[in-house]
């Protein structure tokens, strides 16, 4: 799987801590035999806090044996109620399926790519282990040779695919590398996942 869903992550400039990363693993646990787990968190701030939140947030999703994305996102939330909180994003790939379950706090951007379009799974307002009003997966289709991408807020959302056009016929990690420079900010902690060739 870790072929198949990459990461980058920048810490802002000057900064000895990102507070921003990612985490994948299989998760065999429903349905789809062959689905993933991906998570996407931006710890509140900058620096050691920061950081400390994330890194609880992936213990928490590593911890989990199962479960809905909402389901999982709960057990994070409850997670980092002893940290500053964060903005978490997690979504369970379905190969199988050909479709992606999401549920999202914060300000994350996530989004089914293809060469043409990019079509965003919505997060809600809030700021996990602090205050969420309620839950949602949401569920979108995977086109064959679709890309699923998600950033923090440290990469502008203005990107499109169009603007890259070969940039799906890419691995995972420079399809993320890509991103990153291109959309990346320099005042602010950055991370972003791709996932493609799973389904």
């Amino acid at each position: 799987m870790t072929s198949l869903v990459e990461g980058v992550t920048r810490t802002i400039s000057g900064g000895q801590q990102c507070g921003d990363s990612w985490a994948a693993r299989q998760d065999s646990s429903g349905t789809s035999a062959q689905a993933a787990l991906v998570m996407l968190c931006d710890g509140l701030g900058h620096g050691p806090l920061a950081r400390i939140a994330t890194l609880t947030a992936i213990r928490a999703l590593r911890a989990r044996t199962g479960g809905s994305p909402e389901e999982i996102m709960t057990g994070i939330h409850q997670a980092l109620a002893a940290t500053r909180g964060a903005a978490v994003a997690v979504a369970r790939i379905e190969p199988d399926l050909n479709q992606v379950s999401f549920c999202g706090i914060g300000n994350m951007s996530v989004a089914v790519v293809t060469a043409s379009a990019k079509s965003a799974l919505p997060s809600r307002a809030g700021t996990a282990g602090n205050q969420i009003r309620s839950l949602r997966t949401s569920t979108r289709p995977l086109p064959q040779g679709s890309a699923l991408i998600m950033h923090s807020d440290g990469l502008s959302e203005r990107w499109h695919p169009k603007a890259l056009l070969e940039l799906l016929d890419h691995s995972p990690a420079v399809i993320a590398a890509r991103l990153l420079h291109t959309a990346g900010k320099r005042h602010d902690d950055a991370s972003v996942i791709a996932a493609k060739g799973l389904w």
